[in-house]
């Protein structure tokens, strides 16, 4: 084995000493700090960016209006229509102040009424049109009409019937149609 000159051995032992670790590296702890700095800005930077979305993306609602009367009374005394349309899996209710409109949309029922039941598995839109344009003659002055739908009807057909209702060959019918949760 060769010698080593005194300057090879004081190298050697300067490389090969051991240093006892500082108090910080023998904690077995992670050191988070770091991490949280990053979460923290990602958290700010999210709220912004989706703040300036929800700016931007705005829907137009008319809220119903309080006056002395109660909710959404007219001063005439003339009798309020509050037409709905439900879409069922099973079909179309129409439904008025008055009641739930039966089959054929001249008189009204109680109970579980369909007015325009589905036919071979689809819905018959005319129909509602011809029915919703009957409610329309008996109330001229109205433009409003509520429809709401089952969780298990298809978006599609809440569409079609917002169409069906609004106008039939050119003529406005309801014109104002509103939105409504389903109820089950």
């Amino acid at each position: 084995m060769p010698e080593f000159t005194p300057q090879q051995r004081a190298y050697i032992k300067k490389r090969s000493k051991y240093e006892e670790p500082g108090a910080d590296e023998l904690d077995e702890e992670l050191n988070i700090i770091p991490f949280l700095d990053i979460v923290v800005n990602l958290i700010m930077f999210l709220l912004m960016i989706t703040s300036s979305i929800a700016f931007y993306a705005q829907v137009e609602a008319s809220l119903p209006t309080y006056s002395s009367g109660g909710v959404g009374r007219r001063a005439s005394d003339e009798p309020q229509l509050n037409l709905s349309v439900f879409v069922t899996p099973n079909g179309v209710t129409v439904t008025g102040s008055g009641g739930k409109l039966a089959p054929g949309c001249s008189t009204t029922s109680t109970g579980d009424v369909l007015t325009v039941p589905k036919r071979s598995g689809s819905y018959d839109w005319e129909s509602l049109r011809n029915c919703v344009a009957t409610v329309k003659q008996e109330f001229p002055d109205e433009t409003r009409v509520t429809v709401s739908a089952d969780n298990l009807v298809e978006f599609q057909d809440v569409v079609s019937a917002m169409d069906a209702v609004r106008q039939k060959e050119g003529e406005e019918l309801f014109p104002e149609v509103l939105i409504s949760a389903g109820v089950r």
